[in-house]
């Protein structure tokens, strides 16, 4: 049997805690009538049984999550960046938040490579 060990306690309680806040707000926002959170929910409550299971699946979720984060928060603060270019106002704190989750989304990617390993146990 394997099961994923996270070597750094920081790592592993900001991961959770993130994942923790980001369900809350999209439960919320699930509240108000956006039903593209019920997808965000499933995908962070899995993610995060993954890891409080300490499931050897947890380490490949946490990277492929990255990695979404990544590429989601990139390409839509490239296409706002593009926007203000051509005249188009944007709202500074759009683009902070947006440059804020890139970098979360490239330290955990960075982190888990690092400190998440699988590990056998008996």
């Amino acid at each position: 049997m394997e099961k994923i060990i996270l070597k750094n306690k920081i790592f592993e309680y900001f991961l959770i805690g993130f994942l923790i806040i980001l369900l809350v707000r999209n439960l919320y926002a699930l509240g108000t009538g956006n039903l593209i959170g019920i997808i965000t929910c499933g995908i962070q409550g899995l993610l995060l049984f993954l890891i409080l299971t300490k499931n050897k699946f947890g380490k490949i979720g946490i990277e492929v999550w990255a990695i979404i984060l990544v590429l989601s928060n990139g390409i839509s603060l490239l296409a706002k960046l593009i926007k203000a270019l051509f005249g188009n106002e944007i709202p500074i704190t759009v683009l902070f938040k947006k440059l804020i989750f890139l970098t979360i989304g490239i330290l955990i990617y960075i982190f888990s490579k690092k400190y998440v390993e699988i590990v056998k146990v008996k």
